[in-house]
């Protein structure tokens, strides 16, 4: 039934004028990675900025780091927005390949628990006043955290990972 689904959606995916127009094109997937990568960079910036401080490493000490996360949390928010679309126009110029690789299935469900962990515990924990959360249970949030983001990244099989590079394409 899922897969039902998941196979609809990416035919769906795989018909759009905008996946067409980047399989034609030389120029725009790369164009549009450099977006995605651009987002994906900011957001890994601030979680493992908000993760370094929640391990205890002084980091910006001199701030709060419920204030700290304040100020970060609106560049979050915008690079996984950048980083979503981006990452949803490169999926239309091969979401049908996706839907067959099984190391792209791994990376999207750690990105839905990735993202679905940050904008709950993590967020929750780091806008917490530092002496209402004890020290075991900030590692701890901070260590999925980084776990979480890792299986996003490394989510792409490595002999997929290979095989893109070998043909110019990031994967």
């Amino acid at each position: 039934m899922l897969g039902d689904v998941l196979f609809a959606f990416c035919q769906w995916s795989d018909s759009l004028a905008l996946g067409n127009a980047i399989r034609q094109s030389v120029w725009l997937f790369p164009f549009i990675e450099i977006f995605h990568i651009l987002g994906l960079s900011v957001l890994g910036g601030t979680i493992w900025l908000l993760n370094m401080r929640l391990l205890g490493v002084p980091l910006l000490r001199q701030e709060p780091l419920p204030q700290l996360a304040r100020q970060v949390w609106p560049l979050t928010n915008w690079s996984l927005v950048l980083m979503l679309v981006s990452g949803y126009a490169l999926f239309t110029s091969e979401a049908m390949k996706d839907f067959y690789n099984w190391g792209f299935r791994v990376k999207m469900a750690a990105l839905l628990l990735a993202i679905v962990f940050t904008f709950t515990i993590h967020r929750r924990v780091v806008v917490a006043d530092e002496a209402s959360v004890a020290p075991l249970w900030r590692k701890l949030t901070a260590i999925v955290s980084f776990l979480l983001w890792l299986a996003v990244g490394l989510g792409t099989s490595p002999e997929t990972a290979v095989k893109a590079v070998m043909q110019g394409k990031p994967s």
